[in-house]
Parts: C-alpha cells; sequence; structure tokens
C-alpha cells in the first residue's frame, strides 16, 4: 500500500518540478495549464467521470510537451467501483486548423472496492466476517488520442479530446497483473494569467 503513494508522490512533484516557466526553450511567459472534465469508460461497459490539471512544460507552435494529473472514478459490472489517481507526461501536436494528437505515458494508482464481504475461518471453524474486499495497484499507462484546439481559429480557451489509454493493474485480486483499456472524452479549460515582467 505505500509504496504505489510513494510511487505516485514522486512522479508528482517531477511534473511540479518542471513546470516552472522559462523561456530560452520555448516555454511561454505566462503560466499556462489546463483543467480537464469528462467521460471516463473502462473496458466500454463500465462508465465513470474525470477530472485532470495540465501543465505546460514546453510550448511551440505546433508542439507541446505536457505534465498532468488525472483523477478518474467508474463504476463496474464485476461488483466494484474504482478510483485512480495518474500522473502523465505526454506531448502533443496542433495543426493550424485546431487538428491535434497527442501521446503519454504515466505510472499511477488504482483502488477498488468490491461489494462483497471477505471472511476468514475461525479456530473452530465458523466465517468471521472481516471488511468489504478492496485491492490497491500500481497502474502503468499509455495513451493515445486526438482532438480539436478552438483557440486556434476561435477565442474560445477550450480543447477537445477523445482518448484511448491501455492500463495495466498490479497487482490484480483475479490475475498476477490485469490489463484493460479505456475511453476518455471530455473538454480542457485553459486559461491565460498574464504576469509581469522580470
Amino acid at each position: 500500500m505505500k509504496t504505489p503513494l510513494l510511487i505516485i508522490c514522486f512522479a508528482i512533484s517531477y511534473c511540479c518540478a518542471f513546470s516552472q516557466e522559462a523561456t530560452k526553450e520555448g516555454t511561454p511567459l505566462t503560466k499556462r495549464f489546463g483543467f480537464s472534465a469528462g467521460y471516463y469508460g473502462d473496458k466500454v461497459t463500465n462508465h465513470g467521470l474525470l477530472f485532470g490539471v495540465e501543465r505546460y512544460l514546453a510550448t511551440t507552435e505546433h508542439y507541446t510537451v505536457i505534465s498532468s494529473v488525472q483523477l478518474a472514478a467508474f463504476v463496474a459490472d464485476q461488483n466494484f467501483t474504482a478510483l485512480s489517481v495518474l500522473p502523465r507526461i505526454g506531448l502533443r501536436k496542433t495543426a493550424n486548423s485546431g487538428l491535434l494528437a497527442e501521446g503519454s505515458i504515466g505510472l499511477g494508482y488504482l483502488h477498488k472496492f468490491y461489494a462483497y464481504t471477505e471472511y476468514e475461518v475461525g479456530g473452530q471453524g465458523q466465517l468471521i466476517a472481516k471488511r468489504k474486499a478492496a485491492q490497491a495497484s500500481v497502474m502503468p499507462s499509455i495513451c493515445l488520442g486526438i482532438g480539436y484546439d478552438f483557440r486556434r481559429k476561435t477565442k474560445l480557451p477550450f480543447l477537445y479530446f477523445l482518448r484511448g489509454s491501455v492500463n495495466y493493474n498490479y497487482p490484480s485480486k483475479q490475475l498476477f497483473f490485469e490489463a484493460s483499456y479505456a475511453i476518455e472524452t471530455g473538454l480542457t479549460y485553459v486559461p491565460t494569467i498574464k504576469i509581469g515582467k522580470r
């Protein structure tokens, strides 16, 4: 339980440490970040929601290096609900038309809350209820996506995204590890805060 949490804390700290604005490498002088919200579908039939925060580490006319942290929750047909926290780092390419493509990798934490209770056998052979079953897992992830940046042709500060991801859960309650796929779609709001000259 402690090891996955330490990995997540390290990944978040890494993203924050390299998200300070620096100008010579093309990172904008403004503090730019985005807030995402949308639909999260695990294995098509398991529906949920996602919320995320993006930081833009370096930006050119067509490319953006992104660090992000995404929180997702869904209800599964297999009698459990799940909550995940997923830091990612990736690259986004945006055409002049506004069409975009992106890819990212991440290492996150997944916690499943099962609807049934676990039991243990007592000294006299009786069943003793322990607690609701749960499973904590490390979750490596690979994600590819497409979308549209409304800022290229309008004044709307929004991006639309449609992503597909493959996520590996280790350990899994049924298997040594479990692979799953997910669909993510929604909007990212990108405010721009002007700062004074240094």
